[in-house]
């Protein structure tokens, strides 16, 4: 009897030691499955599925499809580098932004001393094209066309015109409170700076009818080479238009459509993933691991530089045409 006592007591202390090992494998698995909700990059789908098949819970189908339509990728990218084209774009406008500023006051002379009934009515045309709702009206009148009509380009054009008149509004309201120029309408000059309430430099309506011109061209160069003429030529109205009003000087829609033009380049970069290959900061989210609370990291990523293919050392011949083309496709699938 004792004996079998003795028995059931070892079997007892086993299974006890036994079911604390599982608890205490089962405690560290779920601390190892869980740690991606802490880390830099927040748990992809994969990983919140797993989670979810781990703590046994059944997945309805709004929940999983939520899950499935996330973008594995959890960082956002700015863009901030410039192509050739564009360093050249940016040096010929600065250049002929100084030369406008030294001669503000006698391009405004000219404009006003040619004021006419003629051109009363285009600039009242041009200052609406540079407003907001113009901008967001043509985007969306986009977007819901190439809905209705199923094109995809037109629809892309629409989300283009949205993301980049964002981009292209926090850029130049931070300009216009950090100068503080003067109007010409106030009559102070033109290079009174740094006033409380003023707000000259640079034109808000000229660089929202450039971006929008922008979108229009890069979308639609190819196809139609006419079309950067007739946008960019229209945008430029509503240049004229704030000249005309006295609300800008001339160096002013000069940057305003120069920063609306390479901004809304940028912003397109970002929303296509860019595909140019630009340098510039990458944003992730994240939880600190001390404090539990939300926080944004910034990283510099340079250009990547393309590695030569492997291939490229082999004998000519078409064992290196076949070796090539296999490696290139490999690398395309990656991406």
């Amino acid at each position: 009897m004792k004996k079998t006592l003795l028995m059931m007591t070892m079997l007892i202390s086993v299974q006890s030691m036994s079911a604390t090992t599982i608890d205490l494998d089962y405690t560290s698995m779920a601390k190892n499955i869980k740690a991606c909700r802490k880390s830099l990059y927040g748990c992809s789908t994969e990983q919140e599925i797993e989670i979810a098949k781990f703590n046994g819970t059944i997945l309805d189908s709004y929940t999983l499809e939520n899950y499935l339509s996330q973008d594995k990728e959890r960082s956002t990218f700015i863009p901030l580098s410039l192509d050739d084209s564009e360093l050249l774009t940016l040096a010929v406008a600065t250049s002929l932004g100084v030369v406008a500023f030294s001669h503000d006051q006698e391009i405004m002379d000219v404009v006003q001393n040619h004021k006419s009934r003629v051109t009363a009515p285009i600039a009242s045309v041009g200052n609406f094209l540079g407003t907001g709702v113009a901008g967001l009206g043509i985007a969306a009148g986009s977007y819901f066309v190439g809905v209705y009509f199923e094109n995809n380009k037109l629809k892309k054009a629409g989300l283009f015109m949205i993301g980049a008149s964002l981009a292209s509004s926090i850029a130049t309201v931070a300009a216009k409170n950090y100068f503080g120029r003067s109007r010409p309408i106030k009559g102070e000059g033109p290079y009174s700076f740094f006033n409380k309430n003023d707000k000259s430099f640079y034109s808000g309506h000229t660089a929202q009818a450039f971006t929008i011109a922008t979108v229009i061209s890069e979308m639609y160069k190819d196809d139609y080479p006419v079309v950067p003429y007739v946008a960019y030529g229209i945008a430029a109205i509503s240049a004229y238009a704030r000249v005309h009003d006295q609300a800008h000087w001339a160096s002013d829609v000069i940057i305003g459509a120069v920063a609306g033009h390479l901004i809304t380049k940028l912003a397109m970069s970002a929303i296509n993933g860019n595909k140019e290959n630009r340098s510039g900061f990458e944003i992730y989210p994240g939880i600190d691991p001390n404090s539990g609370a939300f926080m944004l990291y910034f990283e510099w990523k340079g250009k990547e530089i393309e590695a030569p293919l492997r291939c490229s050392k082999m004998p000519e011949g078409m064992a290196k045409v076949d070796a090539c083309l296999a490696e290139g496709f490999a690398k395309a699938a990656k991406k």
